[in-house]
Parts: C-alpha cells; structure tokens; sequence
C-alpha cells in the first residue's frame, strides 16, 4: 500500500514526456530530422523519469533507499554478473531481427538502427550503469524482481542439472518455477512490442519535423491540427518506447507479474501490428472511414469539418494524457507500479473508455459509417478491448494491493453505471 499512497502525480509524468517530445521536435527543426539519433528522445525521457523518481526517493517517498558504504569487491561482482547476463541477450537482440527478413526492410531499418546503438552504449556504459544502480538504488525487493537476478538463478540451477552425478534432476526442472516462465515470457513479450514502438517513434517524429518545416509557412488551421495530432501520438509512443525498452530500478518499472494465459495474450496481440491485420479482415475498423475530405461528413460543409477535427484532437488529448499518466508502467499485461490518483482514481480502466469513444464518436461523423458492416466491426473492436481489460484484471486481481485499489475505484469504465 506504500506504493499507491506515494504515486507520483500524473501530470508530472505528462508534462515530462510532452516536454521532451517538444524539446526533441524543436532540436530536429534546427540540426535536421537525422534518422541516426530518432531514438534519442526515448533515451531522454528514460533519464528525466529517472531524475523525477529520484527526487521521489529524496523525499522518503519509494521503496529505495541510498545504501551506506558498499563494499565494492561486492558491488563490482553483483554489477559484473548483471553485465554479463545483459550482454549477450542485448547482442542476440541486435543480431537476431537481421535474420528476419520483415525486418531487413527499407521501412523497418529504424529497428536494426536502434539495436546497434544500444549494444554499443551498453558496451561502453553497462557496468558502470550496474555499479551506480547497486550503490544508490538498492532494495532486495528488487533484486528478486531483477530479471538478471532470476536468469542467474535459472543458469545455475539449469547447469547444476545437466552435471549432476546422479542424472535425476532434470535440468528443466528450474522452469517449473512460475515465476522463472514470467521472466522468460517478459523478454518474449518485449521482443515482439519494441520493434512496434520504436518505429512508431521513427514515424511520428518524422511527420511533425515534415508538417512543420512544409506546411508551417501558411499558418493554416488545419495545418496547426495535423502537427498537434502528430506531437500527441509522439509523446505516447515516446512514453511506450520507455515503458517496453527500459526496464530499470532507477525507473522504478519492474515488472512484478505477468499474465501466463493464453486468452489474455491472445485478446491484447490480436489489437497490435502484425495479428491487427487478421482482426482487421474480420471485423472492419471504423477508424479507418475517417479522411480529411468534408464531402464525406453526414454535415459536409466546411465548419462541421473544423468542429470535428476540433473534437478528434481533444478527445486523442484525454486519451493520450490517460496512458501517459502512467508513465513507465504503461506496458501490457504486467502488474508493476498503480496509478492510483488522475483518472485512475475515478474508473479502473480510464484508457479503454476513452479510446472506444474516441472511435466510435469520431467515425460515426462520416457518412461512411452508417452500414451494417462498420458498425458491427465497431461493436467487434469495441468487445476485444473490454475483453482486453477484463483479462487484464484478471491477473491483476491475484494482487492484493490490485484488490485494494478495486475496493477504492470500484467501476471499471464509466463512473456510477458500468
């Protein structure tokens, strides 16, 4: 309960992530939009998020603590083995999506740009990274969550296995422990979501740098829109890269839980690139009728145009602010820190109202979506993502902190009826 009493603010968390979008966008405006450094901003805003939770921890605020005089022949052997365990899966990360032929592709070269940076920095910087977490940011809670920690533990037990005289321990026998399997899982499952995030980065820092050295020389209204919708999508994908990429005490972003269930990674792939395209073919994404042509509005003249692009901006506002607000704790099917203030405070699952709103509202001003076929792929889209939550809770509800906070905010989506 420590943790939900002392979360730190949602709008700090927004108001860092938007600074840093906006801080980046105006340095690619004045040097050049250089595809080489597109990924600086995620590493920026891992390092703000680390100052904001330090400051926390000053306070008295966190679960850490400055540990008093280390030894360091210690320190230098817990921080060595952390680097050595790192190593090599940041070098088969950098390696491997080059096997892949989707990812050797001229749109997703952004990927295999990323990783290459990042083994180099973690070369250069990881041991020293490792000393300067396990000197100021020291907690055995987080050493059990430590996945490093626990791949250790899963070698040693795996190899004392294999060279036991006797042969009768399986060497297998380490991944019948449930959390090993949930520490597997997590590298699978940021495996598959980084690509997805970073390039999204890639993409939207590229469109606002695009608008606004274009476009922004006519001042147009509708230009001022376009631009504002690309930053907003920046600041989440920013916000998301951290979340999926950087997982650090110094964050405080550990993952605790994961869901191990089939259904519940089913219903929340099945919403992202690539298995989107399947859903897609099933169920027609209303969305997808929304253009920037008034002919196509049920109102088709110009200001009915205006006051919906007004519309979609602001509810694409609330929503990004919803998922921002949780900073770098945002990512899918894991239990780490809650978000118990903002409004997480009024329903449980804030994000997920505010997006099936913001498609169905926006879409159903095009004349397009007024068929049978879009609304029922509508009510389809809109059903996984309340599968999607209810799935989430699910896990999440083996907590006990989880089943406090559902005592405090007792209405998933709507206040006072659902």
């Amino acid at each position: 309960m420590h943790a939900m009493r002392h979360n730190i603010s949602p709008h700090v968390h927004v108001a860092a992530t938007l600074f840093t979008a906006l801080a980046f966008f105006a340095l690619f405006m004045r040097w050049g939009f250089r595809a080489e450094y597109f990924f600086a901003p995620i590493l920026a805003l891992a390092v703000v998020y680390a100052l904001i939770n330090l400051m926390h921890q000053k306070k008295e605020l966190s679960d850490f603590h400055f540990e008093a005089g280390p030894d360091f022949a210690k320190l230098l052997r817990r921080a060595l083995a952390r680097y050595l365990v790192w190593l090599p899966v940041f070098y088969i990360a950098a390696h491997a999506y080059r096997m892949v032929s989707f990812y050797n592709s001229p749109g997703s070269q952004p990927t295999l740009l990323f990783f290459d940076t990042l083994l180099k920095l973690y070369i250069a910087g990881g041991l020293p990274y490792f000393l300067l977490t396990l000197t100021f940011k020291s907690s055995r809670v987080e050493d059990f969550y430590d996945p490093a920690v626990r791949i250790i533990h899963v070698i040693k037990q795996t190899l004392s296995g294999i060279f036991l005289k006797n042969g009768r321990r399986s060497p297998l026998r380490v991944f019948k422990k449930r959390y090993n399997r949930k520490v597997l899982l997590n590298l699978v499952m940021r495996a598959y979501f980084i690509p997805i995030m970073v390039h999204q980065v890639y993409t939207t820092m590229g469109q606002s740098v695009t608008l606004a050295a274009s476009r922004f020389d006519d001042y147009s209204f509708l230009t001022v829109l376009f631009w504002l919708t690309a930053i907003l999508w920046l600041c989440d994908v920013l916000n998301a890269s951290v979340a999926y990429c950087i997982e650090s005490r110094w964050l405080e972003n550990r993952t605790r839980s994961i869901d191990l269930t089939l259904t519940g990674w089913a219903v929340c792939l099945f919403c992202y690139y690539p298995l989107n395209n399947i859903t897609n073919s099933l169920f027609p994404f209303a969305y997808s009728v929304v253009n920037n042509n008034a002919a196509s509005l049920i109102i088709p003249n110009p200001g009915f145009f205006y006051a919906v692009k007004v519309l979609e901006i602001s509810l694409l506002a609330l929503h990004i602010y919803i998922d921002v607000s949780l900073g770098a704790s945002v990512a899918n099917i894991t239990l780490k820190k809650l978000q118990t203030t903002g409004p997480y405070g009024v329903v449980r699952h804030p994000g997920t109202t505010t997006k099936l709103a913001f498609w169905f509202l926006i879409s159903a001003c095009y004349s397009a979506f007024w068929n049978w076929t879009i609304i029922l792929g509508q009510l389809a889209w809109s059903a996984l993502y309340v599968a999607r939550a209810l799935t989430e809770e699910r896990h999440l509800r083996q907590h006990e902190e989880y089943r406090e906070y559902m005592k405090k905010v007792r209405y998933r989506f709507i206040p006072g009826l659902l």
